[in-house]
């Protein structure tokens, strides 16, 4: 992992990633200046991700009943002046102060959602669930994996969505954050699900775009992270 300063340090645990290639004109108005959509054969990719934080440490302090929550974000694939990355088109976190100190510091998408988490393992195979309310609706993302971890192939479309160290955003003109770790190992996918035909909160754009047939599900284990200062884009 980088050795530079951080501004957060956690473990990120119990991953859940579903993704569609989609057309790019879907997501090219949220793109932030500087940035360019990085394709995968011509077309955009987009992830609807369930992640659990712990251990959470801010500026070298641990704030009580902060440090574990999980969250639940969508987000988008670019090459920005710093490297490749990615945007988040929305954040969920059920801490005010997580979403609050994000939105000033970071400039990102939080919202303050009810959003809660549950893991199961039936014969060593984890099967993780994430649940967010809007309203009076509750939406859902769950995945079922193997039992066997794997390193992420060489040239997929996984190692595409993952080898990622970077963060953009609109933010004061452009702002890029770095995110470091180790290389993550995956499992495979023996059922998902998705439940979210409104879109929302992320907008009723992307209903139709849950209800398909997704490009890539995985699960991951995860690890130790690191996500450094926020600074200009390209400094």
């Amino acid at each position: 992992m980088s050795a530079g300063p951080a501004w957060m340090q956690a473990d990120w645990g119990n991953l859940v990633m579903v993704s569609w290639l989609v057309d790019p004109a879907l997501v090219q108005p949220r793109m932030p200046p500087g940035c360019s959509l990085d394709l995968w054969g011509g077309a955009a990719a987009l992830s609807l991700v369930g992640v659990e934080f712990s251990n959470v440490v801010v500026k070298g302090i641990s704030w009580p009943w902060h440090d574990r929550f999980p969250e639940v974000n969508l987000r988008m694939y670019v090459r920005g002046p710093n490297g490749p990355g990615v945007v988040f088109l929305g954040e969920l976190v059920p801490k005010f102060l997580v979403a609050r100190m994000a939105r000033n510091s970071y400039g990102e998408p939080y919202e303050k959602r009810k959003v809660s988490a549950e893991k199961r393992v039936r014969h060593s195979e984890p099967e993780m669930a994430y649940e967010w309310e809007i309203g009076a609706r509750t939406f859902r993302i769950s995945v079922r994996a193997e039992a066997h971890a794997q390193a992420v192939a060489a040239g997929s479309l996984e190692e595409f969505l993952l080898h990622r160290h970077r963060g953009y955003n609109s933010f004061r003109g452009g702002t890029t954050y770095e995110v470091s770790h180790e290389p993550w190992t995956i499992r495979a996918p023996l059922r998902y699900a998705v439940d979210c035909a409104t879109g929302a909160p992320f907008g009723p754009s992307f209903g139709p775009i849950f209800q398909s047939e997704s490009s890539s599900v995985l699960f991951s284990d995860g690890s130790a992270v690191r996500v450094g200062y926020p600074r200009r884009m390209g400094a």
